[in-house]
């Protein structure tokens, strides 16, 4: 608890008082482009078709990988959105299956200011990250564990975003099991052979 509240006084700064019209409504814009390209926030069912391929359900649910979703979301950003880089940056965190949500975070003069993944029925606004609301809460604690996430696909970067926050390394797969040696063989009337004892080491 001490360590999000040291972390949300660290990030947010001294924020702008009042967050520029035109910045808040790109962040809100460029956000639901995104959900739509990657089929995130129920966007699939409102009619959007994303450009990466999650299967179906259940056995046939496919992995998006992170270079899959940086190729996907590339498409959705690549026009329209001239305050990426200069007041905002892009942050998709990554589970194993694929990417989970997007957020922005306001830098330059929109630094302490940011907005995160909402659904269809919702305008994805952005608030201050100093404030006391479950949503400024909420979306402080997700970029710290995005900064921390080598996994996070960031647009342009993360260097703004993320600075002093040292990303924690990848957790390698746990190793193979050793395949079991052929059991004791059966004696010559094919009774079976007799387990011997342990030796002890």
């Amino acid at each position: 608890m001490l360590a999000t509240i040291v972390w949300t006084l660290f990030v947010a700064g001294d924020p702008a008082a009042k967050l520029p019209a035109a910045t808040a409504k790109e962040m809100t814009e460029v956000i639901i482009a995104v959900n739509k390209a990657l089929g995130l926030e129920n966007w699939e069912t409102a009619g959007e078709k994303p450009c990466v391929d999650r299967g179906g359900l259940e056995a046939t649910i496919k992995e998006v990988s992170a270079e899959d979703t940086r190729q996907c979301a590339s498409t959705a950003i690549a026009h329209g959105f001239s305050g990426l880089g200069k007041d905002y940056a892009l942050g998709i965190p990554m589970a194993h299956i694929g990417p989970v949500t997007v957020f922005a975070i306001g830098i330059g003069e929109a630094e302490g200011w940011g907005a995160y993944s909402c659904d269809p029925k919702r305008r994805c606004a952005p608030t201050k990250l100093s404030a006391g609301s479950k949503q400024a809460k909420r979306l402080t604690e997700r970029r710290a564990k995005a900064c921390a996430d080598a996994q996070t696909v960031w647009f342009p970067n993360r260097d703004q975003v993320c600075a002093g926050i040292s990303m924690s390394a990848a957790v390698a797969p746990p190793p193979a099991a050793k395949a079991a040696g052929p059991g004791p063989k059966p004696a010559p009337d094919g009774t079976p052979a007799r387990t011997p004892w342990p030796v002890k080491q």
